[in-house]
């Protein structure tokens, strides 16, 4: 087998594994969060969307950029991953002393007492994660998605079961969502412990911190601005509205980052270091990334157009009905999350190609385009998702001239890639909302609905001749 073939290959797998993982685990929490929406009410929810920004930033404050420095270097010694990984445990507990000082704050801003012990318990998921960041990132930069998978689908399963035990047998409401996260956290970092071949074993090169922030400072400050910013909704409204507004805005934007970031995760995960790979050869790797972009399109267009067309009945048939009042919210997220995935593949090309400044540029543009339409749609939180819809279109418009600039990608060529899975999606689209019109029960009008739409998709692009489902299939035959 070449050199160009075996590439192929592990990347197929990888990708395979990676999609097994992300799936699987948005799978499982998918199930997990059915149950705990049905047994829990939208404050509850509402008092852990009020915290996800300070659990979230702090992570990313932790990794540091790191994860994408390391990866993308031919060479890492076993000196610097033991520096690494002492570095990232001190910076989480400075981290959680300052949150741990700060709670009584946190609790007044949003005028919800509870938040005072509540964040103090979940915060420590910010110390254990931060054991098992190492072992990510050789297992990432060696393509071992099989046992990330096998890591994060224990992990995710046990705790998922564990928070519907606590609920039902002790009676917990949002006490038992943030032992969910605890357990998680320290089941996936214990397996990766036992799992990973990587130990401890020598004195820590402390030069290469300096090294890695050289190359991850603009990552890293690109992922604090847009953590900020993305959560900034939640700090909002968390403040000047009830929790229960909290809750339900929590819960529209939980169940339309399951499709989209399964396949932004699934994608970049691989892309990133295969893409890294083709360094060297400018050719392939622009047709790699073109590939990529078109699975992209294959996956994101039908899953977020359709999940739009069927909005209430997936509501009303996996969440109940007192979860109707998300459905607004829900179907511009999903919108807005059409172009997310193709903002990340765009800065992930940026970066392998050397360029974090320019990934650091987008990101502030973008971050900046959502404040500026925040500033002037504030009046309620449908303005407020109107204005985000509008910053994420525009943001997505500058990527792709940037990336026009960087690889040759050219403007119109992109817009080749991508639109035939938009319009096979739209006439989708069309299909699941002429059958809503049928009189029968919601459950099973639902089902109909989504097989329906699903086979519309796949014969459309069968016989429009689709040289992406040919590979795909053939992939899977060899």
């Amino acid at each position: 087998m070449s050199m160009s073939e075996n590439l192929k290959t592990k990347t197929f797998y990888s990708l395979l594994w990676s999609a097994f993982d992300k799936i699987g685990v948005q799978f499982v929490a998918f199930l997990v969060g059915i149950v705990t929406a049905r047994l829990l009410s939208p404050r509850d929810f509402g008092l852990m969307g009020a915290l996800a920004i300070f659990t979230i930033l702090s992570n990313a404050l932790i990794e540091s950029g790191f994860t994408a420095a390391l990866v993308r270097r031919k060479y890492n010694t076993d000196s610097e991953y033991v520096a690494t990984f002492y570095f990232n445990i001190l910076l989480s507990l400075l981290i959680y002393g300052i949150l741990f000082v700060s709670a009584p704050i946190i609790s007044e801003y949003f005028r919800m007492p509870e938040l005072c012990s509540l964040s103090r318990f979940l915060f420590l998921a910010i110390i254990i994660n931060s054991f098992g960041l190492v072992q990510n990132v050789i297992l990432t930069k060696e393509l071992s998605f099989k046992l990330l998978t096998k890591v994060n689908l224990i992990a995710v399963v046990v705790s998922g079961v564990c928070t519907i035990l606590l609920i039902v047998f002790f009676g917990l409401s949002y006490w038992a969502l943030a032992w969910q996260q605890i357990i998680m956290v320290s089941l996936k970092s214990l397996l990766l412990w036992i799992f990973s071949k990587w130990r401890i074993s020598v004195r820590p090169d402390f030069s290469v911190i300096k090294e890695l922030f050289s190359f991850s400072s603009f990552l890293l400050l690109t992922s604090v601005v847009t953590t900020v910013v993305k959560y900034i909704y939640n700090f909002i409204i968390g403040r000047f509205y009830q929790v229960e507004d909290l809750g339900y805005y929590s819960q529209a934007y939980k169940y339309q980052q399951i499709p989209s970031s399964v396949i932004t995760a699934t994608l970049t995960s691989v892309a990133y270091p295969v893409l890294s790979k083709l360094n060297g050869d400018a050719t392939r790797q622009l047709l790699y990334f073109r590939k990529l972009v078109r699975i992209t399109a294959l996956l994101t267009f039908p899953i977020m157009i359709g999940l739009m067309a069927v909005a209430e009945g997936f509501i009303e048939v996996f969440l109940s009905a007192k979860w109707l009042p998300i459905a607004a919210y829900f179907k511009l997220l999903l919108i807005a999350g059409i172009f997310y995935p193709f903002h990340t593949l765009a800065l992930n090309i940026l970066t392998v190609k050397g360029f974090p400044k320019w990934n650091f540029g987008l990101e502030m543009i973008r971050n900046g385009l959502v404040v500026i339409m925040l500033i002037f749609l504030h009046n309620d939180i449908m303005q407020m998702l109107y204005g985000f819809l509008i910053a994420t279109v525009a943001s997505l418009l500058i990527d792709m001239i940037l990336v026009v600039q960087k690889t040759g990608y050219r403007f119109f060529s992109q817009l080749h890639d991508v639109l035939p899975y938009f319009l096979v999606a739209m006439l989708m689209f069309g299909l699941i909302k002429l059958l809503s019109m049928m009189p029968i029960n919601i459950y099973c009008l639902f089902f109909i609905q989504v097989f329906a739409g699903g086979l519309f998709y796949f014969l459309s692009l069968r016989l429009l001749g689709s040289k992406l489902l040919d590979d795909f299939f053939e992939l899977i035959r060899k």
